[in-house]
């Protein structure tokens, strides 16, 4: 049922979700950025707040938004990245209205930012031709579409390291094999897209719309049960937000749902309560959308007038028709309702244009039902000419016979040459999609290599270090202060004393530094024995430090180990030197192969996003790159710092 607004859903899908992702909480903010840009001093802090109110304001006062954006440019001038971002922000607010403005704007961002390497940088080319895609397959240029998606916008979000812009991509890659009604496939891609987004987005709009998506393609396939679970996952997601535009798509796949149940009535009421949350700048098509599923449950329902009304209103909104798939489903419903209301003339008519419409699309003919429905409209109109006309119809059925026997060859041979040109594209873009994913695994595998070469080195290099410190230079220290010792007490010299204990000391420190570089207690007792000890000889006056573990394994591998201690090493380091707290608590655990890491402190905090990156973090993330885990900072200045790492142990 939902194929046949597929192409145009898609078009409405990606111009919202490639745009922007604004606040689902989206009362007061256009007021909270106004007042932050009466506070701002710095024309870049400037420049970001004008563009955030661009998207304010797009939906509601185009003219006050184009305000805001010839602002924002007068502020980037000095900025390469923000300015490019002005041309970004002007081709989202003409995306409607000026598409060839819009074009110019995406292809003006890929120009100037070319040469840049940054991630933001990849971010914003990855959306310009994001959006430029969505253009094109407006204009039903769907080859073109494709190609955009697969081979500028994703290398660019995967450069970019946004996993919320890449979950998107992948949405869209899904909704590309829907609308070729290849369902298995966008199936793959939709749980990859949801399970990029799950993790990633801090406001769930884009994961909503790859769910809601999903959902649509679950009643596709005929999986009602798993279109059940979106709904389910979907409704907890929506529940904060009650004002969202988003509650469109939950009741749009309600609905949808209902209708295969046989539930028209709550079907009808499910696409009512998505045209009345329907909002934003597309709002309009969206209920263009509704309205079509709610024609096709009418006719279901035999409600032909009702269904006839509304499909005639939407045979006029010159946005849903423009695309000529939309217009060839709404006259072919019309055909449906009029012949279900018994007017042979009216489905005449609408089958006969839909029949012209789909020739130019899709080479075929629907001569057989159109002959059927003249034959009923003549005997409406006049029986007695039929009667008079049959005898010569007679005489030319032979002729008739053979001019189908060839019309039908030659339509065979057609559709057999489209089939396999459908097959051999679809073939071709698998190929070339799997030769993309080896060579990123290609890549991937490399710097896993000089990861792990690198790792290794250091450890060695640590390694040697230490057993140098401990056994050459500790055991020369240790024979000075015993002759120093012998000498003392034969001359009873209180200077030599006092240069014994400092000799003393720099052993000490000596030993301290060789067993920070490699642990005995480590290589002897293991990971969770060394990691006590770890947090025993770094407590001081004034600050207490709180060591839980459950549940370590004693076998884990002595590389995973020394890993897994040089990265609580780096993190309780940076808390003692830079949070300024009394007290610091370091846990860990492990269930299976998934070991989990976590450093709490009531220090001083700082902001994630603006902190400097040093070589300590750089460390801690290439060994957690390298036992392909994940890292998880929740820091408010003022409020202490909080750290989660999750670790697979399991190579």
């Amino acid at each position: 049922m939902t194929r046949f607004l597929l192409v145009f859903c898609f078009f409405i899908y990606l111009s919202v979700a490639s745009v922007a992702q604004l606040p689902l909480h989206q009362k007061g903010y256009a007021d909270s950025v106004a007042l932050l840009l009466q506070k701002a001093t710095n024309d870049s802090v400037k420049a970001k707040l004008n563009t955030l109110l661009v998207f304010c304001w797009m939906n509601t006062d185009k003219a006050r938004a184009a305000q805001y954006l010839m602002e924002a440019r007068r502020l980037a001038k000095n900025y390469p990245l923000m300015w490019a971002q002005t041309f970004a922000h002007e081709g989202y607010l003409y995306f409607n209205e000026d598409v060839p403005r819009s074009e110019a704007c995406y292809m003006k961002v890929d120009s100037l930012l070319r040469n840049d390497t940054s991630k933001n940088a990849y971010l914003l080319r990855s959306n310009a031709w994001q959006n430029y895609a969505v253009q094109q397959q407006g204009k039903d240029d769907d080859a073109t579409f494709i190609d955009l998606i697969l081979n500028k916008a994703i290398p660019l979000a995967v450069l970019s390291g946004d996993s919320s812009l890449l979950g998107s991509e992948y949405t869209n890659v899904a909704l590309a094999f829907t609308n070729t009604e290849q369902y298995e496939k966008a199936e793959a891609y939709f749980n990859d897209a949801i399970a990029i987004l799950k993790p990633a987005a801090k406001e769930p709009s884009r994961l909503l719309v790859a769910l809601y998506r999903a959902g649509e393609n679950y009643i596709n396939l005929g999986k009602y049960a798993a279109a059940r679970d979106i709904l389910d996952t979907m409704k907890v997601l929506l529940a904060p937000y009650p004002e969202t535009g988003l509650y469109t798509g939950y009741y749009m796949v309600e609905g949808l749902y209902h209708h295969k149940m046989k539930a028209y009535a709550a079907a009808l009421a499910s696409f009512d309560k998505g045209i009345a949350a329907s909002s934003g700048i597309n709002a309009a098509s969206r209920v263009d959308e509704l309205e079509m599923m709610k024609a096709e449950t009418l006719l279901e329902m035999k409600n032909y007038t009702a269904a006839r009304d509304l499909l005639l209103r939407l045979v006029e909104d010159e946005s849903l028709t423009s695309l000529d798939y939309n217009r060839v489903k709404v006259l072919k419903k019309l055909t449906s309702a009029y012949v279900g209301l018994g007017n042979f003339p009216q489905a005449y008519h609408y089958l006969e244009t839909y029949s012209r419409l789909s020739d130019s699309l899709y080479k075929t003919r629907t001569q057989r039902d159109i002959n059927a429905l003249e034959i009923k409209f003549r005997n409406a109109e006049n029986q007695q000419e039929i009667i008079t006309l049959k005898a010569k119809n007679e005489k030319a059925a032979l002729s008739t016979k053979n001019a189908w026997l060839i019309t039908g060859l030659v339509a065979s041979a057609f559709l057999l040459l489209l089939v396999l040109g459908i097959w051999a594209l679809s073939y071709y873009r698998s190929q070339k999609k799997l030769a993309a994913r080896k060579m990123q695994e290609i890549v991937q595998q490399k710097e896993l290599d000089v990861t792990k070469a690198m790792l290794e080195g250091e450890e060695g290099e640590r390694r040697r270090l230490a057993r140098d410190l401990h056994d050459g230079l500790g055991g020369m220290l240790a024979g000075v202060k015993m002759n120093l010792s012998g000498t003392a007490s034969a001359l009873q010299d209180e200077k030599l004393f006092q240069i014994i204990g400092q000799l003393d000391n720099s052993v000490s420190e000596l030993r301290r530094i060789a067993r920070n570089m490699m642990p005995e207690s480590l290589l002897n007792f293991g990971l969770e024995t060394a990691l006590k000890d770890m947090c025993e000889l770094n407590m001081a006056s004034g600050l207490s430090i709180d060591f839980q573990s459950l549940g370590v394994q004693p076998d884990l591998p002595e590389k995973t180990q020394i890993l897994i201690y040089r990265i609580a090493q780096e993190l309780l380091a940076n808390a003692i030197k830079h949070a300024q707290a009394d007290k610091i608590m370091l846990q860990c655990s492990q269930n299976q192969h998934i070991f989990y890491l976590s450093i709490e402190d009531n220090g001083k905090g700082f902001n994630p996003a603006t902190a400097k990156k040093g070589m300590g973090l750089d460390n801690i993330r290439n060994r957690i790159d390298f036992l392909k885990g994940k890292i998880e900072i929740d820091s408010v200045a003022g409020e202490g710092t909080t750290i989660n790492i999750e670790l697979n142990v399991n190579e």
